[in-house]
């Protein structure tokens, strides 16, 4: 059996909150975000890989979701932002609030995962301090914090 992609709807008071995991390729079946519209909350913690045909599909579903939604994005996992940092529009017109980032510490090599809010981010043009849990210096991103942060640069896609 392949590797999927699992939805999670839920409805509240003031918005649609929709939980996404698993892998988007080929075999994934999005037609469940078809039906979704209005005030649209994406957390995106469980995503763990695309592929350029999970691409395509997914592109495709927030194009259309854009058209009658207003999106935003929750907990994006590192993968989120990588494929955002390389493809224009990967979230359509949606709004980036939170993203986690690997964090490494360099003098112990402990490694954590941090959640960081876009706007604070996008204010310091940086990340914040993230200290390290077992010897207190601190932490730095994996992947370059330069490159990683590039769609904060992208007004139309981080708001507060």
């Amino acid at each position: 059996m392949g590797a999927c992609v699992d939805i999670q709807v839920r409805r509240v008071p003031d918005r649609i909150q929709v939980l996404i995991s698993g892998v988007v390729d080929e075999s994934a079946d999005l037609s469940e975000l078809g039906g979704l519209d209005g005030r649209l909350e994406f957390n995106l913690s469980g995503l763990e890989r695309f592929n350029s045909f999970g691409v395509r599909k997914w592109m495709d579903a927030m194009r259309a979701l854009a058209a009658s939604s207003s999106m935003t994005f929750v907990e994006c996992s590192p993968t989120v932002i990588d494929q955002l940092n390389m493809i224009n529009g990967f979230l359509a017109s949606g709004r980036v609030i939170s993203f986690y980032g690997d964090m490494i510490c360099d003098h112990c090599d402990a490694e954590a995962t941090a959640l960081f809010r876009a706007n604070e981010c996008r204010d310091l043009d940086r990340l914040p301090p993230v200290k390290c849990d077992d010897c207190g210096r601190m932490m730095e991103l994996e992947a370059g914090e330069d490159q990683y942060l590039l769609f904060l640069r992208e007004p139309t896609l981080v708001h507060g």
